[in-house]
């Protein structure tokens, strides 16, 4: 069972998941890896000063435009001046999965053919804003922004939260795919956890920072940065303060941005990134242990050398077969063959199939005659790794695509029609690779073996008239 954290599904008590292991012990109750990415960038969220500093900028950027038709056609005119196509902000607060907020810090930095960009325009509104708007609120917004923006610290931290936005973007975007199989996911956290770790000492060759503090270098007078046709104030290694106290520099708050960021991901993939040792007995034997013991399936983990391999996996396999069961019994599975066709299997794989990707081994191995008669038993257990259900975002998808369809103009769609849209909304071809010759056709003309009525009399079937 996947779902998102709240109680409701996964309550150890009164959740959803709970109330059903009274009735089938062998239930799996899965946490969404999305929706886990995204409590695990919370907490940087609300602890790193400048990038909450950030996200409010965004978010009242968004509210300014959003609420304001006159003002974004304001934005809009000075875009055109300037030659920049303007686009509208994103809102970065609420339900929002962070390739939505990456998109945005990406938009916002990126500086047009001409130098200018969505930046320069943005400040340069905000400080006619804060002159002439006759409202209180407006103004006061405005000459906040602006003067955020003007500094050099917030501008050089919104290039480095684009980079590092873009790597755990990719890996969100990635978790959100149907065909995503639980070690593969594995594999993708432990690749992100290694590139933010190395934002530590490197920044991303290219990217929005090193391309930032490359124009620093060659821009630089005094204390002031010329940046999109602007000039920021302050200094990247910090501002000293009455009293002697210096404020935090960008190599700090960078650091300080990747600690948190790391800390939630270890607190929210813990469980799957940790390696137990094979010879380890949990003392408690539960969901979390299942879910580690199927990554005994990870054939990348599987120890080169036979005489290792012999022994590799065992006792996961016989803790997996024994959890399992009641249910594998049922579908047919002989369960005392499972450790010699484990064995095999192995074995099988290592000399012949190390080359293959896990999407394309386990399609072999499930198809294929031979190897689907000869491990028919403990493929039972693979096929219980290929259908868990590690991400909701189908569901999320699926709900967006009910609001898009059912609004306030088709209040009256009925139940089944709107399962069918549903499902070709979600599940259907691309609408550039649909042909809609044949439903056209079928539409207007009759069945007359199925007694169906002519729509239209007069009508001639278009495969007549090519």
């Amino acid at each position: 069972m996947g779902s998102d954290g709240a109680s409701v599904n996964i309550g150890k008590k009164g959740g959803v998941a709970a109330l059903l292991r009274r009735e089938v012990p062998h239930v799996i109750d899965f946490h969404c890896l999305p929706h886990r990415l995204e409590l695990a960038l919370l907490e940087m969220q609300k602890s790193c000063k400048l990038v909450s500093t950030i996200y409010d900028v965004l978010q009242l950027i968004w509210k300014t435009y959003h609420f304001s038709p006159k003002s974004m056609r304001e934005l809009q005119s000075i875009g055109t001046e300037l030659g920049v196509n303007v686009l509208k902000p994103t809102q970065v607060r609420g339900t929002r999965w962070l390739p939505l907020i990456s998109q945005a810090l990406k938009v916002l930095v990126t500086p047009g053919k001409d130098g200018s960009g969505q930046y320069s325009i943005a400040v340069y509104h905000m400080d006619h804003l804060s002159t002439t708007s006759k409202n209180a609120d407006i103004k006061g917004r405005a000459k906040f922004v602006a003067e955020k923006m003007r500094s050099v610290e917030f501008a050089a931290f919104c290039h480095f939260l684009a980079d590092m936005f873009a790597i755990i973007a990719k890996l969100s975007l990635k978790m959100q795919r149907n065909d995503l199989i639980l070690p593969v996911a594995v594999s993708s956290i432990r690749e992100t956890v290694a590139n933010v770790e190395s934002l530590k000492t490197f920044n991303v060759a290219n990217g929005h920072l090193q391309r930032f503090l490359n124009m620093v270098e060659e821009s630089k007078v005094a204390d002031e940065v010329e940046f999109q046709g602007h000039t920021l104030h302050g200094s990247l290694d910090g501002t000293l303060k009455r009293g002697g106290v210096r404020t935090s520099s960008l190599q700090s708050s960078k650091e300080e941005a990747i600690e948190l960021c790391l800390t939630g991901l270890t607190e929210r993939f813990g469980n799957l990134l940790s390696c137990e040792a094979e010879t380890s007995q949990p003392s408690r034997y539960g969901v979390t242990e299942v879910i580690n013991d199927l990554l005994v399936f990870n054939v990348d983990a599987w120890p080169n050398n036979v005489k290792d391999l012999v022994a590799f996996g065992n006792d996961k396999i016989e803790r997996l077969t024994n959890w399992f069961r009641m249910l594998i019994e049922k579908a047919g599975c002989n369960v005392a063959l499972i450790p010699e066709e484990w064995l095999s299997l192995k074995v099988q794989v290592n000399s012949g199939f190390r080359d293959k990707d896990y999407e394309s081994l386990w399609q072999t191995m499930l198809t294929k005659m031979l190897y689907k008669q000869d491990y028919q038993n403990v493929l039972h257990l693979v096929e219980i790794l290929l259908v868990l259900p590690i991400s909701a975002a189908q569901c999320e998808r699926a709900v967006s695509a009910q609001n898009r369809i059912k609004s306030n103009l088709r209040e009256y769609l009925g139940s089944s029609t709107l399962e069918d849209l549903i499902r070709v909304s979600a599940e259907g071809p691309p609408v550039s690779e649909y042909d809609p010759m044949p439903t056209v056709d079928k539409w207007f003309t009759r069945n007359r073996e199925a007694g169906e009525r002519q729509r239209r009399p007069m009508f001639q079937r278009l495969s007549k008239l090519k």
